[in-house]
C-alpha cells in the first residue's frame, strides 16, 4: 500500500508540472486485459512529439480458478480479484503521425486477493473418505517493472491505435499464489503479453 501511495504522489506532482506547461493530454483503453476480466484505462501527458508520460490503472473482476485435478490429494479453488497502478514514460523514434514507433519503461504495483477453500483428499483403505475443506485466502502486493514497445497509428486527428508488446519482471521475487496459473493484476499470466490500446486525444493538439 505504501508503494501505491508513493506512485500516486509522484503521478500527481508530475502531472501538475506538465499541466503547468503546454501539453497534449489523452485517455485510452487497453483491450487485451478484457480477455482476463480486467478493465485497464490509461492517461497520457505529452510535452513534445518525442516523448510522453503515462499512468495506467486496472481492476480485475472476481474470476474463478482452481489448481486441482483428479490425481492430487490437495488443491485449492476459489476466486481471484485485484487492482493495479502503472506509471511510466515512452519515447517515439519518428515524427510521422501515421506510424510512430515507441519504446517505454514502466513500474507497476498490483494488489491481488484470493478467496476460496483448501480441499484435502484422504486415502482410506476400507471405504471412501469425505474430503476435508478449510478456508484458503490471501492478499498480496506485487511490484514489477518492465519495458514496452510497439507502434502508434493515427485513425483520425484525435483517435489513434497502439499495438505492441509489454515485458514485465517481478521486483523482489514471484509471489506465492493459491493457484500458480492465476492472472496477476498488473503483471498478467506470463512475463510477455500483447498490448492493443485505443487512444483518444483530449486537448493540446
Amino acid at each position: 500500500m505504501k508503494t501505491i501511495s508513493t506512485l500516486l504522489v509522484i503521478m500527481v506532482l508530475g502531472s501538475r508540472v506538465l499541466l503547468a506547461q503546454s501539453v497534449t493530454t489523452g485517455i485510452g483503453l487497453n483491450g487485451v486485459p478484457l480477455f482476463n476480466r480486467t478493465l485497464e484505462l490509461n492517461a497520457t501527458w505529452t510535452k513534445s512529439p518525442d516523448h510522453e508520460f503515462f499512468a495506467q490503472g486496472g481492476y480485475t473482476f472476481p474470476t474463478f480458478s482452481s489448481n486441482g485435478n483428479g490425481f492430487q490429494d490437495f488443491n485449492w479453488e476459489g476466486t481471484t480479484r485485484g487492482a493495479y497502478l502503472r506509471l511510466g514514460a515512452r519515447a517515439f523514434f519518428n515524427g510521422s503521425d501515421r506510424f510512430r514507433l515507441f519504446l517505454g519503461f514502466h513500474v507497476t504495483n498490483g494488489y491481488l486477493k484470493q478467496n476460496g477453500k483448501n480441499i484435502t483428499i484422504l486415502n482410506c483403505f476400507t471405504a471412501p473418505c469425505p474430503a476435508l475443506e478449510s478456508e484458503g485466502q490471501q492478499e498480496k502486493y506485487v511490484l514489477s517493472a518492465g519495458f514496452s514497445g510497439g507502434v502508434r497509428t493515427s485513425i483520425t486527428q484525435r483517435l489513434a491505435l497502439e499495438v505492441g508488446t509489454q515485458l514485465n519482471a517481478f521486483v523482489g521475487g514471484k509471489p506465492e499464489l493459491m493457484d500458480k496459473d492465476s492472472y496477476i493484476p498488473g503483471y498478467g499470466r506470463k512475463p510477455l503479453q500483447a498490448v492493443a490500446t485505443l487512444h483518444y486525444i483530449l486537448e493540446g493538439k
